[in-house]
C-alpha cells in the first residue's frame, strides 16, 4: 500500500485499477474464445467471470452477482463438490501442476449439466503463496453423454454374449490369455470366469493326445512344436476357421465341439486378441451313432428284405412278421403272431391309421403311407415309416394287407434336435443387435435377423427372406458418400473391397449410417464358395469417438491449429497427392523474431497471448484448403496445396507484412515480434522428413540473413513448374 505525502492511503485504488486493468487484457485476448473464464483472487476471495460463464448455466451475470466462490459451490452437484475442492486444494499446495475438474452443475431451468473446470495459478505474492487463478469453464453435456452411450453399448453387448449359453464365447489376447469367458463357456467346461480369464491359456481345454497327434507334423527343423494357441490362431490370421475338437471338461468328460476362431482388431488395424465360439455336437453326434449302430444290428435280419414287412389280417391280426420288424419292435416272432397291430400301435395314431385301413377296404385308395409310433416291448415308443397296401383275390375280394415299416426313430430324434438348434440359433440371431443377412453370390437374401428386417424394411416388416439384396441396401463410403459400392463385388470371395473401406455407409431411408461390414464364407460339400454371412455393425458412437481422439491427438490446444502430428500427416498426404497429380505443392516454415523477449520480460500469459495472436494472422492470411500447423514453441508451418514457388513467395510477403504490423496491448505496452520464413517445394518423391529438411534449411537461410524476411529454394531445372522461372533466386527482403 502506497501513500501521498499528506500521509493519506492509495493501495486500495492500485489494486483496483490494477484488477480493472488486468480484466481489460484478459478480454480482449480471451473473450473471443467463447469459453467461460474465470479469476480469482485466493486470499481475498474477489472474483471475476465473463458473460459466456453465467450463460453455460442459464443465467447473465447480473442475475448471479455478486460473483465469488460460493456462487460455484451453490451451482455444483453435491456429489461432485468434494472431489473438486480436493482437486483445487492439491493445485494450490503444489502437488500439481493444474487444476482439473468434471462436475455436474444445476442450469437456470432445473437440469443437470456437465462441466470440464480447468485452471492454474499465474501468480504469487512475496511469500510464495498463491495469490492469482485463472481458468475456464467448458460444457461438456455432449461429450458425457456419448461416453455414457458407449458403456451402455458395451453393457448390451456384453449381456447378449451372455444371454446364450448354448454357444460358448472364448476371447483370449495377443498372447494367448483368456479375456472372455461367457455363460456357454461356463457350461460346456465347468470352469468358472475367475478360474479362467486372467490365468490360462486355450489350450488347457484341448484333449492332449489330440492335440499332441495334429502338433507333432508341425515341429521346426529344430524339433520345435507350436503351441496350441499357435497352432490354432495361425489358421484365423486373415478370417474364420473351423475344425472339430475334443475338449476336456474340469471333471474329465469329453466333449465334441465346433469351434470356430476369428481374428480380433483394433481401431488402429493391428491385431489385438482372437475369439473362439465352440458349439457342443456330442449329441449330435450321439444321435449319428445310435442310427449307425442300429443299421449294423438289422443289416443280416434285412438280408431278404430292406424293411420290416408283415401281412396282417383284415381284422388287424399279424398274420406273419419278418425278422426285421421283430428286431424293430422288440418282440419275438410269435409274441407278434399272438396280438392285433391295433395292440402295439401308440393310441394317439390308432383313429388315423384305422380311417387310411378303411378307405383301402372301400376302394377310395390303391395304398397309404404315414408315419406313426409303436409301442416296443421294453415301453419304448418306435417311430415307424409304414406303407400299406391290400391285397385282393382275383374276384377284387379283400384277402389281406401288405405292410412295410422303416424304423425311423433315430432320424425323427436327430431331425427334432436339428430343428431346436436351429430354432435356439434364430432366437440367439434375433436378440443381436448387429444386423445378420445369409445371401447367395447372386444376392439372393437366404436369412435375415430381427434387427436386418427393422433396419432394412422397417419395423414389422416381411421377412427379407427371398428377396435381393441389392433391392433392400445401399451401402457407400463417407470418401464418397454419392457413390454407391457394387454389391456384387462385394459378394466375390476374391475381391478385398470390404476390406479397404473402414468409413462404410448404410444408406437407411434418407440417413447414412455409419456402419462396419464383416463377411464370412459359405462353402459346399466340394469346398466351392457357395454363400456368405454379413454382420453389419452399426459403429456411429465409435466413429465420433474416433474423430474426437483425432481431434485431441493432431490440434495444438494453444492455438487450435494442427500440432506435429497432425502436420505430419498432412504432409505425407501433399506428398502423395503430389505423385499421383503431379501437381504443383509448397511447404512453408515460419520462426518468430524477437518472440524470446516477450515471454522474458512479459510472461508466458503474454508470450501465448502473441502466440494466438499470430496464428490468427496466419490462418486469415492463407486459404481454407492450406493447411496451417504450430510444431512447437513459436515455430509454424504452412502446407500450400496446388501452389508454386512463386505464388508461395507472394502468400509468405503477405504473412510477414501481416506479423510485422501485429501488435497486442499488454502492460501499458504494445508488443510485437518478426518471422523469418523459408519455403521449399515438396516432392512426390519425398519422405517427410526431406520436406521438412528443405524447408528448414530455407528458414535457417532468413534467419542468417537478418531475420524479417523470405527464402525460397532454387528450383532444379528438371520438373520446373514454369510458374516458378521467374523466381529462382533464393530470397527476398
Amino acid at each position: 500500500m502506497s501513500h501521498d505525502p499528506a500521509g493519506n492511503a492509495h493501495g486500495t485504488d492500485a489494486a483496483l485499477r490494477d484488477i480493472t486493468e488486468r480484466h481489460r487484457r484478459l478480454q480482449m485476448i480471451i473473450d473471443g474464445t467463447g469459453a467461460g473464464t474465470w479469476e480469482w483472487n485466493v486470499q481475498d476471495g474477489r472474483m471475476w467471470v465473463n458473460e459466456r460463464w453465467a450463460q453455460i448455466v442459464g443465467y447473465t451475470r447480473d442475475e448471479l452477482a455478486p460473483i465469488t466462490p460460493d456462487t460455484f459451490f451453490r451451482l455444483v452437484h453435491p456429489d461432485d463438490l468434494a472431489q473438486s475442492n480436493a482437486r483445487l486444494r492439491e493445485h494450490l499446495e503444489g502437488r500439481s501442476p493444474h487444476y482439473d475438474s468434471l462436475c455436474r452443475m444445476r442450469h437456470k431451468d432445473g437440469h443437470w449439466i456437465w462441466v470440464q473446470d480447468r485452471g492454474r495459478v499465474y501468480e504469487w505474492d512475496a511469500h510464495g503463496q498463491p495469490q492469482w487463478m485463472a481458468g475456464a469453464h467448458a460444457d461438456v453435456t455432449d461429450l458425457q453423454t456419448a461416453r455414457q452411450d458407449a458403456a451402455n453399448m458395451r453393457q448390451r453387448l456384453q449381456a447378449v454374449v451372455d444371454a446364450s449359453d448354448e454357444v460358448a464365447v472364448i476371447a483370449t489376447d495377443i498372447d494367448g490369455v483368456v479375456n472372455l469367458f461367457n455363460t456357454g463357456a461356463q457350461k460346456l467346461l465347468g470352469y468358472t470366469p475367475a478360474e479362467v480369464v486372467g490365468r490360462v491359456n486355450p489350450g488347457l481345454f484341448h484333449d492332449p493326445d489330440e492335440m499332441m497327434e495334429y502338433l507333432r507334423p508341425q515341429a521346426d527343423a529344430d524339433g520345435r512344436v507350436p503351441t496350441v494357441f499357435e497352432a490354432l490362431t495361425a489358421h484365423a490370421t486373415q478370417g474364420t476357421w473351423s475344425h472339430q475338437w475334443t475338449y476336456v471338461r474340469k471333471d474329465g468328460e469329453r466333449r465334441q465341439v465346433r469351434l470356430s476362431i476369428s481374428p480380433l482388431d483394433g481401431n488402429d488395424g493391428h491385431r489385438i486378441g482372437y475369439v473362439g465360439m465352440a458349439v457342443d455336437i456330442t449329441p449330435l453326434l450321439e444321435v449319428r451313432e445310435q442310427a449307425y449302430l442300429a443299421a449294423e444290428k438289422f443289416a443280416g435280419a434285412f438280408s431278404s428284405a430292406a424293411l420290416g414287412m408283415a401281412l396282417v389280417s383284415l381284422e388287424g391280426r399279424w398274420l406273419d412278421v419278418n425278422d426285421a420288424l421283430c428286431g424293430i419292435l422288440g418282440y419275438t416272432r410269435a409274441e407278434l403272431l399272438a396280438v392285433d397291430f391295433q395292440t402295439v400301435t401308440h393310441a394317439d395314431d390308432l383313429n388315423t391309421d384305422l380311417a387310411l385301413v378303411a378307405d383301402l377296404l372301400n376302394g377310395r385308395r390303391d395304398h397309404y403311407h404315414m408315419d406313426k409310433r409303436y409301442l416296443g416291448k421294453r415301453g419304448n415308443i418306435v417311430w415307424g415309416r409304414l406303407s400299406v397296401s391290400l391285397v385282393r383275390s382275383e374276384h377284387g375280394e379283400p384277402l389281406h394287407f401288405v405292410s412295410q415299416i422303416q424304423d425311423v426313430t433315430a432320424q425323427r430324434q436327430s431331425s427334432l434336435q436339428l430343428r431346436e438348434s436351429e430354432q435356439r440359433t434364430r432366437v440367439t440371431l434375433d436378440a443381436v443387435a448387429d444386423m445378420v443377412l445369409t445371401l447367395d453370390l447372386h444376392g439372393l437374401i437366404q436369412y435375415a435377423n430381427a434387427a436386418a428386417t427393422r433396419a432394412l424394411a422397417g419395423e414389422g416388416a416381411a421377412p427379407l427372406t427371398g428377396g435381393q439384396i441389392q433391392d433392400v441396401m445401399e451401402l457407400t463410403t463417407e470418401y464418397a458418400p454419392r457413390s454407391p459400392l457394387d454389391i456384387a463385388v462385394l459378394l466375390d470371395p476374391e475381391s478385398n473391397a470390404v476390406d479397404l473401406h473402414s468409413d462404410l455407409l448404410l444408406s437407411v431411408g434418407a440417413q447414412l449410417l455409419p456402419v462396419d461390414l464383416t463377411r464370412a464364407w459359405l462353402r459346399a460339400e466340394d469346398g466351392q464358395v457357395s454363400g456368405a454371412v454379413w454382420v453389419i455393425r452399426d459403429v456411429t458412437q465409435q466413429r465420433a469417438r474416433q474423430r474426437e481422439a483425432r481431434h485431441l491427438a493432431e490440434v495444438d490446444p494453444l492455438t487450435e491449429l494442427s500440432n506435429r502430428r497432425g502436420f505430419e500427416a498432412h504432409l505425407q498426404q501433399a506428398i502423395t497427392r503430389v505423385a499421383r497429380t503431379g501437381q504443383s505443392a509448397s511447404l512453408m516454415f515460419i520462426d518468430l523474431d524477437n518472440f524470446k523477449p516477450v515471454n522474458d520480460s512479459h510472461g508466458h500469459l503474454a508470450g501465448d497471448a502473441m502466440l494466438w495472436a499470430v496464428a490468427n494472422v496466419l490462418r486469415h492470411g492463407v486459404r481454407d484448403s492450406d493447411i496451417v500447423a504450430r510444431l512447437g514453441g513459436d515455430e509454424f508451418a504452412v502446407i500450400l496445396a496446388g501452389c508454386s514457388l512463386k505464388r508461395a513467395r507472394r502468400i509468405a510477403s503477405d504473412l510477414l507484412d501481416g506479423v510485422r504490423t501485429l501488435t497486442i496491448p499488454w502492460d501499458l505496452q504494445r508488443l510485437s515480434v518478426g518471422a523469418s520464413i523459408g519455403i521449399a517445394a515438396i516432392g512426390g518423391s519425398m519422405s517427410v522428413d526431406d520436406a521438412v529438411a528443405a524447408a528448414d534449411a530455407q528458414c535457417y537461410l532468413a534467419k542468417a540473413a537478418g531475420k524479417n524476411n523470405v527464402q525460397v529454394e532454387t528450383p532444379t531445372m528438371e520438373g520446373l513448374d514454369p510458374l516458378d522461372v521467374e523466381t529462382t533466386e533464393g530470397g527476398e527482403g
